[in-house]
């Protein structure tokens, strides 16, 4: 009995000790809220969803390409915007089919005012998945996703190129394409941005 007395006596100076020392920290920027949950975000629901709102607005995106140095616009009619997005409506990203490729990771970003969910790979990925990462931002006031961003490895003629998409809610996208070199380096190919909402 005695010796209960002694280590429960330890243990909670310990944790005066650390609670001490934690009032010292700075405050975290990103708190984990929840590593596991039994479904994910809809991307790909979301996507099209923002493509038929699209459709209904009475204007035609700007497309502004970058190529090195070399930065050119036009407009882009609605087809073309699709043609741009085919790459990253598949595979479909919904609440269930990649659970058992994909981990989320849930975050209160306090610099951005956002709730992050954040999906990277538990393992190796088949092949025919050329998926490797996306986010999803929503805002904790309102449940609004704000912005949804996307990391695709696409094979062509033996080489790889990463895609990015970011696409700002009800405002612009972005498609980002870099060579991935056999040395290890990339290299920027081309940007293309567009805009629907010049607010």
């Amino acid at each position: 009995m005695k010796n209960y007395f002694i280590i429960g006596t330890i243990v909670l100076l310990l944790q005066c000790c650390n609670t001490g020392n934690k009032s010292n920290r700075p405050a975290p920027v990103s708190d984990p809220i929840e590593k596991k949950t039994d479904s994910f975000f809809p991307v790909t629901s979301f996507i099209k969803g923002q493509i038929i709102i699209l459709d209904s607005l009475p204007v035609t995106p700007l497309l502004i390409t970058t190529v090195k140095d070399k930065r050119d616009s036009s407009w882009l009619t609605k087809t073309g915007l699709k043609e741009l997005l085919l790459p990253f409506i598949t595979p479909v990203i919904n609440e269930t089919n990649l659970r058992k490729y994909f981990n989320e990771t849930r975050f209160n970003d306090q610099t951005l005012n956002a709730v992050t969910f954040t999906y990277d790979p538990i393992s190796t990925i088949p092949d025919s998945i050329a998926l490797r990462h996306w986010d999803v931002y929503i805002e904790p006031e309102t449940g609004k996703v704000t912005k949804v961003y996307l990391v695709k490895d696409l094979k062509n003629k033996n080489q790889i190129y990463t895609q990015q998409l970011t696409w700002q809610t009800d405002k612009h996208a972005k498609i980002t394409t870099i060579l991935n070199k056999p040395d290890g380096s990339m290299e920027l190919i081309k940007e293309e941005v567009f805009i629907w909402s010049f607010n």
